[in-house]
């Protein structure tokens, strides 16, 4: 009831655009008048397809304002949760050069060794990488 009282008031409001562009044609010019009974016409239409009527609803509404509320806190939470998520199995990273305790089942990587040692003879950087990685791993 109270959004049919809007909606007619809007298209009074375009009605009175169209009017006064009309009225001030030869004063503003016709490019302006023509704009300005535009804006009118719109005004009108949209009360007469019911978008001014739906978006005082929505204002009005104390439902509507708590169904966004909802949405919002809807939002927060995912946002928290998928910024609290940790992925299974891995743990968090440690900082470079601290080892801490061993997981369960972990194969050791065996005694250390000087850097003569750990050079390859190959020459070759793609394989010296991937023996670097096996040793990392305990693998010889």
């Amino acid at each position: 009831m109270f959004t049919d009282a809007i909606e007619i008031a809007v298209a009074i409001l375009g009605l009175g655009l169209v009017v006064l562009s009309v009225r001030q044609a030869r004063a503003k010019g016709w490019a302006a008048s023509l704009q300005m009974a535009a804006g009118g016409f719109l005004l009108m239409g949209a009360s007469a397809i019911g978008i001014v009527g739906f978006i005082a609803g929505l204002v009005l509404s104390p439902v509507a304002w708590a169904g966004v509320i909802m949405l919002g806190i809807a939002g927060l939470l995912f946002s928290v949760g998928q910024k609290l998520e940790v992925p299974k199995g891995s743990a968090k990273p440690d900082a470079v050069g601290e080892s801490g305790p061993a997981p369960k089942g972990a194969v050791d990587a065996g005694p250390k060794r000087g850097k003569k040692q750990q050079q390859s003879s190959t020459g070759d950087p793609e394989l010296d990488d991937i023996e670097a990685i096996l040793r990392r791993h305990g693998i010889q």
